[in-house]
């Protein structure tokens, strides 16, 4: 018997059904990249976003030399997302083009077009950076195209937090208009998580599973 199984024991059958469900409506079609972003809060906004839109994948570059903003992914409260944590602006960025995702960053630019007019079919990767100093120029070198939101008030930026929140929401729904299917989880990477998901949800599990192996002995 696997550990899973041994586990899914001490969980109510509406609690797995529950993991089952949710984990049935991730979406790997659409991705989040957080570049050098450094307050905590926001960060923790738009993971929570993330999950409640059923966003599986985020991509993590933290600002050189500081461990600041992995530290808040890794606390607990987001347990649920699978975090990908980089190096730097070119290795996330090539990375994610090798699995044919396109990448959109919300910048302004020259070449940056409305939320309305811009082509988010097909796998896409939405860039979000440094709340204060905007993006890295290697983000504005290599990603493929930028989006802006249309903003009508005497103001003409939005905390970053609320910016993805907007976007996430336009892009899946530009995704449902246009008939386009989103990208579930296959099988095997489904069963790795729900495994994943199942001693997350029974606490202290690694002292759960020793204890049972001992009474096996």
């Amino acid at each position: 018997m696997s550990d899973q199984d041994l586990l899914e024991n001490y969980l109510l059958p509406q609690r797995l059904e529950r993991l089952r469900e949710v984990l049935k409506n991730r979406i790997l079609s659409v991705t989040l990249v957080l570049e050098n972003l450094h307050k905590d809060y926001n960060i923790s906004a738009i993971l929570r976003t993330c999950e409640s839109f059923g966003i599986q994948n985020v991509h993590v570059i933290p600002q050189p030399g500081e461990g600041k903003v992995f530290k808040t992914v890794t606390q607990g409260c987001h347990k649920w997302l699978t975090i990908h944590r980089h190096d730097d602006v070119p290795t996330c960025l090539k990375e994610l083009k090798g699995k044919g995702f396109r990448i959109l960053a919300g910048a302004f630019s020259k070449s940056a077009v409305t939320l309305e007019k811009t082509d988010f079919s097909d796998r896409v990767a939405l860039v979000f950076s440094n709340e204060l100093k905007g993006a890295n120029p290697e983000v504005l070198e290599l990603v493929d195209g930028f989006f802006v939101i249309p903003m009508s008030g005497f103001s003409q930026s939005l905390n970053v937090s609320v910016a993805a929140g907007i976007v996430i929401h336009h892009v899946l729904r530009y995704k449902v208009e246009a008939g386009e299917e989103l990208e579930r989880m296959p099988p095997g990477e489904a069963g790795r998580i729900l495994e994943e998901w199942v001693k997350k949800s029974v606490r202290n599990s690694d002292e759960v599973l020793k204890e049972l192996g001992s009474r096996k002995r």
